[in-house]
């Protein structure tokens, strides 16, 4: 039986393999690698995130248990380059970064939420989100939503995609999520239309902001239209 981990509830567990010394960057992610308290090796990829620590030691226990070399998996883990949509860095423009990410359930939200702190530390982190799937829009993952935005600075809620499947009582609230957050002391606005948004973003984006959206659909095309305007 073999056990992994990183930064969770499983540090105190002692799992066989953990991760020390790691240390993030725009550039990835460097760490070194520990199986029962020996140094296993030193890892370096350009993933991001606490997330994906864990399942870059995932992958050292499976390669190990089943004889793999250890210079492959870690020449691996260095280039490996990942898949669209998780956390895609989609262009910068005057020193803005736009992201693309396919998060959509809380959970998957505030892991790359915190991924993006981690990668881009000291810059402003700007969450942009479409409640597009079931989860996205049913009032009872409400709260979960809340709480999953806690490491953005500024929060954008758009519009529901099919607003006409719920009704007041299964459908979340975009003013009640926007108020909570303001509370919290973020800046926080519900804007339904990717070109409204587009447009309300445009003055307020400065030089070192990250623009992390996120949806499970094309958004309208927001990524490429914030794009744009940047360089407009």
């Amino acid at each position: 039986m073999e056990s992994f981990g990183y930064g969770g509830k499983e540090q105190g567990e002692h799992p066989r393999w953990a991760a020390r010394d790691v240390a993030f960057s725009p550039e990835g992610t460097r760490f070194t690698a520990v199986h029962d308290g020996e140094a296993w090796g030193m890892v370096e990829t350009p993933l991001a995130g606490s997330f994906n620590v864990r399942n870059c030691l995932a992958v050292i226990a499976v390669a190990e248990a089943i004889g793999a070399s250890r210079e492959g998996v870690l020449k691996g883990l260095r280039t490996f380059r990942s898949v669209k949509r998780r956390m895609e860095v989609r262009g910068e423009t005057r020193g803005v970064v736009v992201i693309d990410d396919f998060a959509h359930h809380p959970t998957a939200v505030q892991e790359t939420i915190q991924a993006t702190q981690q990668k881009y530390a000291g810059r402003r982190l700007v969450a942009v989100f479409e409640p597009r799937s079931y989860t996205a829009q049913r009032r009872e993952f409400q709260e979960s939503y809340v709480r999953a935005f806690g490491g953005a600075d500024t929060v954008i809620l758009a519009g529901l995609f099919h607003p006409e499947r719920y009704t007041e009582e299964t459908a979340i609230h975009p003013d009640e999520m926007v108020a909570a957050w303001r509370e919290q002391g973020k800046s926080a606005n519900h804007i339904p239309s990717p070109d409204d948004i587009v447009r309300h973003l445009i003055p307020d984006l400065r030089e070192g902001d990250v623009v992390l959206i996120m949806s499970n659909g094309g958004f309208g095309g927001i990524h490429q239209k914030l794009l744009d305007a940047l360089a407009g």
